[in-house]
């Protein structure tokens, strides 16, 4: 296999690289979906009109469309705010240089398995629900929102992420790390 170690070069800190470059793919989801609100949230100001029958003069002030920028920008914060946590716990770890030891490595790996499934679920509820707040028009090839949900879903696909919800649910349930893989 390309790039395999040794069994005598697995160490600890060795194969911490993996749960870094997970987190990386958690902060890459977050991020895709910020830049979709923040879209979003231009066209809405700019585009949208708000429903026939909700009697608001503009999409900006239409209630179900703020409450479900508030519940996006919400989640968004609550995961960056998890995202940071989990970068902080592998920058300590990684501190640890050579001293770091296998159940170190296996919490910055449950805590890393935690970031990819809220971080995955985050952000294809919103990249799919920017349709929501902004608008049939807005499915017009012409503003690309789609994009952002496309980008999501292609990438998350390639790390399934209910193989991650079993690791945090083992791990949670059972005091179990996710073994070393090249995804874990």
């Amino acid at each position: 296999m390309i790039g395999s170690l040794a069994p005598a070069k697995l160490t600890p800190l060795a194969t911490v690289i993996t749960p870094a470059i997970q987190a990386v793919f958690g902060h890459f989801y977050l991020g895709i979906a910020e830049g979709a609100l923040a879209v979003a949230r231009d066209y809405t100001r700019t585009v949208s009109r708000p429903w026939v029958l909700s009697g608001i003069d503009a999409a900006t002030r239409e209630p179900y469309v703020l409450s479900t920028y508030g519940s996006f920008a919400a989640r968004l914060d609550a995961a960056g705010a998890l995202a940071d946590r989990v970068a902080a716990h592998l920058a300590a770890a990684v501190a640890r240089g050579p001293a770091l030891t296998w159940d170190e490595r296996g919490e910055v790996a449950a805590a890393v398995a935690r970031l990819k499934v809220v971080a995955t679920d985050v952000a294809l509820d919103v990249t799919a629900g920017i349709y929501e707040v902004t608008g049939a028009r807005a499915t017009s090839n012409r503003y690309g929102l789609d994009r952002f949900w496309r980008n999501v879903r292609t990438h998350t696909l390639h790390d399934p992420v209910a193989y991650k919800r079993r690791e945090v649910g083992d791990h949670y349930l059972n005091g179990a790390y996710p073994e070393f893989t090249l995804y874990t």
